[in-house]
């Protein structure tokens, strides 16, 4: 991989996909990323079909720049690996230095994001030098027959036992999308790409992935939108948890993608907080189907609070671009955790602790997503009810009693009471509402798509 200055950037699958403008870094020493700038194609501004690949990126001629909380904007942000995919990224390259020691030692956020496979990148954004080949241009998918292989290479990786050969296999297939946790990029029986979750160093007796297909399983049996998901295993006898990738239709054509990091405007540099509420009001913005996925948050956040779910931060939600623009995007990274009070997590709204969710601030909050107190309550009472049936989920994926014991502390029993005993024929009046904050706005009743909002105290605005 070339460290490079400048790229052309463009959207969609196959071998021509759209040109849409240029995107430029600026350096600090090294390549250390202070800034960047991108600037559309006039051709692309022309075009009918032109929209804006990120809400910090405008449709506007001439150069755009990046805010004072960025170093990259928020759809290229979204397209680069996290912290596993640098990592490999970063062995793969002292492999390579061994062989070439003009490359640079040091890499930055901006060789991250050309470092990962076009075929796999996330979302539909394209990257190229100028007039050459897409990057980087590595296959980047490996066979779901491989499975096995795979769990026992990232395993020897991350206990620093890999050849140069395995990481360089590691380069090639498992450096797109983000996140933490070992993964891999799969090609399923029926053709469609996936992402494999692997086993981490870490889990002790604990089966990670089966669990998320437990919360995966409860949340689809309520109506939240989820990837197509299976539980796998190896004949090592690990489980993957496999999941086609929801930004990509058929054997390439591409979706945008956009995290609500990127939707709420929250870079790098950026330390303040954002709750739930926020990004309602980001989906009532971007969405071409406010009232519909304001409801299907809704669901998620009930789901999220009612199962302890704290991995719930601003990358784990996202919107995907169809072609009237952009829509709430599947419900992914959704994991029952037994661990309270130490993690903060995201906050319902002002009023919310995030280290103790109260179910009762999300029933206080239905008009800020376009629901009756009424259709709330039965939001809520739909979750709680699913909920209940979550060891024999377990049960069913073979789960020992070890580790239903040691998860039930997710469930919330407590809450699951609250969310329960809030039945539709229970004013609103019943449930113990928050005295709105100093300097909070009176919003009238109004309309948010096509469903009927009632009038409710709004949050004063995050400085």
């Amino acid at each position: 991989m070339k460290l490079i200055d400048i790229i052309e950037v463009a959207i969609g699958g196959g071998d021509s996909p759209t040109m849409v403008g240029t995107l430029r870094p600026s350096f600090q020493g090294g390549r250390s990323l202070a800034s960047s700038s991108f600037e559309y194609t006039p051709r692309y501004l022309q075009s009918r079909s032109a929209a804006p690949l990120s809400p910090d990126l405008p449709l506007v001629t001439g150069r755009i720049f990046t805010p004072a909380n960025k170093t990259l904007f928020g759809v290229f942000s979204d397209a680069s690996p996290d912290e596993w995919g640098q990592k490999v990224i970063g062995a793969n390259r002292a492999i390579l230095r061994k062989k070439n020691p003009e490359l640079p030692r040091e890499m930055g956020e901006f060789d991250y994001l050309m470092g990962v496979s076009d075929a796999t990148r996330m979302g539909d954004v394209r990257l190229r030098f100028p007039n050459g080949r897409w990057q980087s241009s590595y296959d980047g998918v490996a066979n779901i027959h491989n499975l096995d292989r795979i769990v026992r290479v990232a395993a020897r990786y991350e206990n620093d036992e890999a050849t140069d050969e395995e990481v360089a296999y590691l380069n090639d297939i498992a450096t797109s999308p983000g996140g933490a946790r070992p993964k891999a990029n799969v090609m399923t029986k029926r053709g469609r790409l996936a992402i494999a979750k692997l086993p981490h160093s870490k889990d002790g007796d604990l089966d990670v992935e089966a669990w998320e297909t437990v919360a995966l399983t409860i949340a689809k049996s309520v109506n939240i939108q989820t990837p197509e998901f299976q539980l796998v295993q190896t004949p090592g006898g690990k489980s993957v948890l496999v999941l086609e990738r929801f930004d990509r239709i058929g054997s390439d054509d591409r979706r945008g993608f956009i995290s609500a990091a990127t939707a709420l405007g929250i870079g790098a540099n950026d330390l303040g907080a954002r709750t739930y509420e926020d990004f309602a009001d980001a989906i009532g913005r971007l969405s071409t189907n406010p009232g519909a996925d304001l409801r299907e948050m809704f669901s998620r956040i009930a789901l999220t609070v009612l199962m302890n779910n704290v991995d719930d931060h601003w990358r784990n939600h996202g919107f995907l671009r169809d072609k009237k623009g952009w829509r709430l995007a599947p419900a992914f990274d959704i994991n029952p955790s037994p661990h309270r009070g130490s993690i903060n997590s995201r906050a319902i709204n002002a009023d919310d602790d995030p280290r103790k969710r109260d179910i009762r601030n999300l029933l206080n909050s239905s008009q800020t997503y376009g629901l009756s107190s009424e259709e709330a309550a039965e939001s809520v009472l739909s979750v709680a009810t699913a909920l209940e049936r979550w060891r024999d989920v377990a049960t069913s994926l073979r789960l020992p009693a070890s580790q239903i014991a040691l998860i039930g502390g997710a469930f919330d029993q407590e809450q699951l009471d609250i969310a329960k005993a809030v039945r539709v024929t229970i004013p609103r009046t019943t449930i113990p509402l928050s005295q709105p904050q100093p300097g909070a706005i009176w919003v009238k009743a109004h309309n948010r798509g096509g469903a009927t909002i009632a009038e409710h105290w709004r949050k004063p605005p995050s400085k």
